[in-house]
């Protein structure tokens, strides 16, 4: 069994030393969604850092990169253009500064843009909160897109369209059912329901999913100006009888890992259909469609601290705050009793109707997206006017306005929008901008006192985005781990300690701070390994480092192993790299048992010790033969009186 081991462990080395040069990321012959691109390679031996270059040509005669990098990871955001291809490749410089042979080149293309034309404006650049911006677009076509702030395409799919980042930089959204996906078009997680609402999906803090499910019942047909219209296809449309489909939406929670569902809400066993509109023309829309979009769910906000969750229902102009898990309303804000949407709702006042995009800020206020579709009718505006409003629930009864900032008439949102609270204090808005009677699709980003410091505006009248995010970077998973000692010895490659400790750099190379798992195995068995298995979570800054130092074991059998170090960000499990590295202990002088850096009657003292106690370590077996036992200590008396 032990020489089967010697032989898998001069394997190991060997392998090792063939692969050390493979280049992970872009790999030969793929096809990349973005124009920010990752670069990723295997550490070399003895390299302080590492020479990429990148060229159009495979004879690499014209380089469009040539950058030095002292991590693996390396992200260009400058120099790729879409529809083009390219050849890369990577050597080490040494410390002497000369370098290392290249790897084998490998190609990647870009595919094409797909975004539509934009107008940017910057108005303040000093302003500007750093960062890409990310949005979802339902016209004229699906797709999902990444600009920097002058307008220029930086990453699209068509794979997933996109409702909710949060503040790790994970990806939610549907494709018939919910799913997390990543940058790279990955699909990582997927609802067991495949009829899942398009308006949001996201993580809740248990892990789990959480969305909507559309849920049916028969309800009446109110009377209006619309009643013709049913009664001439043969509803009595009279407001009693129960004769016409109406939608609502069941928010329902899925397991992480099934995908399947584990618990819901049904509006139908807590809201009465005695409260719907009758003045936002969804009747209308009824006729045509063939069902009441009762209460058109657009977003929510689940708070672990408290167990509840805010809702917002747009067709209802109201705002809910839900009891978890037993599903208990514990209020509404919405419009006055005589609008017909609930007679016991809070902070009347407010005049909101149709919002988007609730939010619960760290302060514990909300934040939401007021469209105002009817505001003309509850806050006497001359126009339907669009509101971003900040609030905070008194003693769950009534509201106070925190900040508020209202959209010009062009830039009215009947439909859609966004708010995103900024870290510089700004705000980022999307609204479809429609209030002069055609799209002005926008997203913009206002001081605190409502002061435009960057907008961009789409230059196709017929579209229509859902939502916009402002992130600090694209490639939230991009980090590299180091290893220090790793060199070439007589047996190959391998990391080479000359004290006590084995060490790693791991360096966050995302916008995003983040946590990070590690795992450190020793993979040598039969005796006391070298390391003991050690795990834990670091944080780590966007951009910043952290060591780890792995001490070795004092009682160690072995001083040559292989050790597996497994790390990978918490919110990005799918970008755990696994490293497997051979380890030796540097030699020392022969019979320095205590590692004074002398050979003196104090080893011996300490050897005959080891022999009493029947200690094994690796140090002290000077004749090599598995065993400390006096024949040890004579090779050491012998050394230390040396030749007559």
């Amino acid at each position: 069994m032990l020489q089967y081991k010697t032989y898998l462990f001069s394997f190991l080395l060997l392998f090792n030393s063939v692969a050390f040069a493979n280049l992970i990321r872009p790999a030969n012959g793929e096809e990349l969604n973005y124009i920010h691109v990752f670069f990723e390679w295997e550490q070399q031996p003895d390299a302080m850092e590492y020479n990429l270059q990148v060229s159009t040509q495979s004879s690499f005669n014209n380089l469009i990169l040539d950058a030095n990098e002292t991590t693996t990871v390396y992200i260009d955001t400058d120099n790729f253009s879409w529809d083009d291809n390219y050849h890369w490749r990577v050597r080490p410089i040494y410390d002497d500064g000369s370098s290392g042979p290249w790897t084998e080149s490998a190609q990647f293309s870009i595919r094409e843009t797909m975004l539509l034309g934009l107008d940017v404006n910057i108005y303040d650049d000093d302003l500007i909160e750093d960062g890409l911006v990310m949005y979802s677009q339902f016209a004229p076509n699906f797709a999902v897109g990444v600009i920097d702030k002058f307008g220029n395409e930086i990453w699209n799919t068509e794979t997933v369209f996109m409702n909710h980042i949060n503040s790790f930089g994970q990806l939610y959204g549907v494709n018939g059912s919910g799913v997390q996906f990543n940058y790279d078009d990955e699909i990582l997680f997927e609802t067991s329901d495949e009829n899942v609402d398009m308006h949001e999906v996201k993580q809740i803090p248990s892990g789990n999913y959480m969305g909507w499910v559309p849920t049916f019942q028969n309800g009446p047909i109110p009377q209006g100006d619309w009643t013709f219209l049913f009664q001439a296809q043969g509803y009595n449309a009279d407001g009693v009888t129960n004769e016409f489909p109406w939608m609502g939406m069941r928010i329902v929670e899925w397991d992480d890992e099934t995908g399947q569902e584990v618990w819901s809400w049904d509006p139908f066993e807590h809201f009465t259909i005695d409260d719907h509109d009758l003045y936002g023309d969804i009747w209308w829309g009824a006729y045509f469609e063939g069902v009441f979009d009762w209460m058109h769910t657009n977003a929510f906000h689940f708070d672990a601290e408290e167990s509840v969750i805010y809702v917002s229902h747009r067709h209802l102009s109201r705002i809910s705050k839900i009891a978890y898990p037993s599903g208990d309303v514990i209020w509404n804000i919405g419009m006055p009793a005589q609008y017909n949407t609930g007679r016991d709702n809070i902070c009347t006042d407010l005049g909101n109707s149709f919002q988007h995009n609730i939010q619960l800020l760290d302060d514990g206020s909300l934040l939401f997206f007021d469209n105002g579709n009817l505001s003309e009718m509850l806050m006497g505006d001359s126009n339907p006017t669009t509101r971003i409003r900040r609030i905070r629930v008194i003693d769950d009864s009534y509201c106070e306005t925190l900040w508020q900032y209202d959209l010009p008439q062009n830039l009215f949102g009947l439909g859609m929008g966004s708010v995103q609270l900024l870290d510089n204090g700004n705000y980022s808005i999307y609204t479809y901008g429609n209030g002069l009677g055609q799209a002005e699709c926008s997203i913009f980003e206002i001081t605190p006192d409502g002061d435009m410091v960057w907008k961009v505006t789409s230059e196709n009248q017929s579209a229509a985005w859902y939502r916009a995010y402002k992130v600090p970077s694209i490639h939230p998973n991009a980090f590299s781990v180091v290893a220090d000692g790793y060199t070439v010895n007589e047996a190959g490659n391998a990391i080479e300690l000359s004290g006590n400790t084995l060490d790693y750099t791991i360096f966050n190379k995302s916008g995003y701070a983040l946590e990070y798992k590690y795992m450190l195995s020793d993979l040598m068995d039969g005796g006391a390994q070298l390391f003991i298995y050690d795990e834990g979570v670091v944080s780590i800054e966007p951009y910043g480092s952290t060591e780890l130092s792995f001490s070795v074991n004092s009682a160690a059998s072995y001083t040559t192993t292989q050790v597996m170090l497994n790390v990978w960000p918490l919110r990005h499990e799918y970008a755990v790299k696994e490293l497997v590295f051979p380890v030796t202990l540097e030699s020392s002088l022969v019979g320095d048992v205590n590692a004074d850096g002398l050979v003196n009657i104090l080893d011996v003292v300490l050897l005959v010790n080891m022999v009493l106690s029947d200690e094994y370590n690796a140090s002290a077996d000077l004749n090599n033969d598995g065993v400390i036992n006096v024949l040890d200590v004579v090779v050491l008396v012998n050394f230390i009186l040396g030749p007559e």
